[in-house]
């Protein structure tokens, strides 16, 4: 009896060892400012703080940068995926397993300045001929579920941005923070945007496929905690808040 209790958690070992040496896919997409490229440099808090966890756990994968809609598609059809920054929504909530949260955002419509386009009600964003949003984003689910019919999706939102002030489109919805990153990244004066209705307030998280082991899962997530508790989460957040004019975590104090 005694053997094969033995055998039992010796097995156990094994398994647990094989599951936490288990190589990550690791996926983001270019969205300032929490994770984007710069000068062909992938930066940004919640790259910092992923990489972070990465070396407090030992997992050593790349973090590769696709176009939104392939990355939320490997994420849900492939096992052992981690994809950031990830809106948690009730709709995907039971898709994939989740760590964090990373970030607080404020989904918006946003207008060209002078367009004469008041939103008051989501109503009247229906009214519009057209709203570019970014395939398979959040944003775009939650207008769709809305009953929206006028999207016009797009690859990356920095098409939106120039689309928005050549007027092909007439309305862009996009996030605060971040909206004025990607105007700069679109070469789009900010100044020409304004926002025009806020939608909602939601975290954007750390996403692992269904089909990765809760043992891995739980060990980003315990790595993350002590990230929080011993400050560096916070210590990340207010040096990005100082690097960048368009601060990832305003609800944060100026001063420590």
């Amino acid at each position: 009896m005694n053997k094969l209790f033995a055998i039992a958690v010796l097995l156990c070992f094994v398994s647990v060892r094989a599951a936490l040496s288990t190589e990550l896919t690791i996926l983001t997409e270019n969205l300032p400012a929490l994770n984007y490229l710069e000068n062909g440099v992938l930066v940004g808090p919640s790259v910092e703080i992923v990489k972070e966890i990465q070396k407090r756990t030992g997992s050593y994968g790349k973090i590769k940068v696709y176009p939104w809609a392939r990355a939320y598609r490997i994420a849900l059809e492939e096992e052992n995926v981690v994809l950031f920054s990830t809106t948690l929504t009730e709709e995907r909530r039971d898709k994939f397993k989740w760590v964090g949260p990373l970030a607080l955002k404020r989904d918006v419509l946003v207008a060209r300045k002078g367009a004469g386009i008041a939103i008051t009600t989501l109503d009247d964003a229906k009214k519009v001929k057209r709203i570019g949003t970014v395939r398979n984003d959040s944003k775009e689910e939650y207008l769709q579920q809305q009953g929206f019919t006028n999207l016009e999706p797009v690859s990356d939102d920095k098409k939106n941005a120039q689309k928005l002030i050549l007027g092909r489109i007439d309305l862009w919805v996009h996030k605060v923070p971040g909206l004025r990153s990607v105007c700069e990244l679109a070469r789009v004066d900010y100044n020409d945007v304004e926002e025009v209705y806020s939608l909602r307030k939601i975290e954007l998280m750390i996403a692992f496929s269904k089909q990765t082991s809760d043992l891995i899962v739980q060990k980003w997530k315990n790595a993350f905690n002590d990230m929080a508790a011993d400050g560096t989460i916070l210590k990340i957040q207010r040096k990005w808040n100082r690097l960048i004019p368009d601060p990832p975590f305003p609800e944060l104090p100026a001063k420590p």
